[in-house]
């Protein structure tokens, strides 16, 4: 599995930040997307912003799965650990 940082904008129904974050994980499992996990996420509430680890088997996977559930991406890098 490879690494990949996420930004994306909050949707502007989610009033409830951590509560629609939280929630990523468990849209991705009711999607059955197994090759997807939701690392952890960091969010610039004033800006409605989020920056976000997966881990997937690649890209194209990852692009699919986030968009069956709503995230919308603006910019998504490959990382590495260092």
């Amino acid at each position: 599995m490879k690494t990949f940082i996420v930004y994306s904008d909050i949707p502007a129904g989610a009033t409830d930040t951590s509560k629609w974050l939280r929630g990523i994980r468990e849209r991705l499992s009711q999607a059955a997307w197994k090759n997807v996990n939701f690392k952890t996420a960091y969010c610039c509430t004033p800006d409605r912003k989020i920056i976000a680890e997966f881990e997937a088997k690649d890209e194209k996977t990852l692009r699919k799965a986030l968009d069956e559930i709503g995230i919308r991406i603006a910019a998504l890098m490959e990382a590495t650990k260092v």
